[in-house]
């Protein structure tokens, strides 16, 4: 005859495969959490490497004769600067234009979130966290062109069209802008519609979930906040503060990092 487990041994059995279920779930509970947090932060990082080494190529071939351009929002304790600066390099434009590719060696470059479009862009200012994470931070090139031999139909566009030229040169846009008071404010700093859906605006789109943009140029902070126009010594173009400090706070797409996470990055002007 057989001998059978007793209720005592089976409620004992029971309880241990329970504890062991239990502990499991556990562990398996911290692991997807740990998985998850470490996709949301590597995200992160990725769109940090994407930010910082777009600003440190165009702060490289900065022209220090031009003027640098700043403004400054801030809002509910949240800021949204934009910067404009006049950089060298080898610059192309992503589309043609009459089936032509314009191409140069000196942009004028914005950096600065995107202006609100409804569904897909948030007010740069808003606090709300849903927003937070949805705001889009911009890079757009103007490639300036003396080049007369061009043949596009439409050669000196607005600044507010979506083109990524001008048939000007470096020294004629500071003229007109800078010794001759040209509307800078209303054409350099435009914050652009940006659509990632639009694949003519996949150029302008550096990261999302980019908020509380600030930029700091002046150790003073002399400059004035409300939304207009600051040059950086625009009467004596030879002097340049030292540095740039960028600080911002970056967001993944899924929010598991409440709050993201907040940088700064310091670009170095001149020797």
């Amino acid at each position: 005859m057989k001998k059978a487990f007793t209720i005592t041994e089976l409620l004992v059995a029971m309880g241990l495969l329970a504890a062991v279920l239990a502990g499991a779930g556990m562990v398996f509970h911290y692991s997807v959490d740990a998985q998850r947090t470490a996709s949301a932060t590597s995200e992160i990082m990725r769109n940090l490497r994407a930010i910082t080494d777009q600003i440190n190529a165009d702060f490289e071939g900065i022209c220090v004769e031009a003027p640098l351009g700043l403004y400054y929002n801030d809002s509910n304790g949240v800021r949204a600067d934009r910067i404009v600066l006049f950089s060298t390099g080898d610059f192309r434009t992503t589309r043609q234009y009459d089936d032509e590719t314009v191409a140069g060696n000196v942009a004028r470059i914005f950096y600065g979130q995107s202006v609100f479009l409804s569904n897909i862009c948030p007010d740069p200012l808003s606090s709300t966290e849903e927003d937070r994470r949805e705001k889009i931070l911009v890079r757009k090139q103007i490639i300036l062109t003396p080049d007369s031999t061009l043949t596009i139909s439409n050669p000196d566009p607005p600044d507010n069209d979506p083109y990524e030229y001008k048939t000007t040169s470096l020294a004629d846009e500071i003229t007109f802008y800078v010794l001759e008071g040209g509307q800078a404010k209303y054409d350099w700093g435009i914050r652009p519609e940006v659509d990632p859906n639009n694949k003519e605006d996949i150029p302008m789109f550096l990261a999302r979930g980019v908020d509380d943009f600030t930029i700091q140029a002046d150790a003073n902070d002399r400059f004035d906040p409300n939304d207009v126009l600051n040059w950086v010594d625009a009467d004596k173009l030879d002097r340049y503060p030292n540095a740039i400090k960028f600080t911002f706070t970056l967001y993944d797409s899924k929010g598991i990092i409440e709050g993201g996470r907040r940088f700064t990055h310091i670009v170095y002007i001149g020797d």
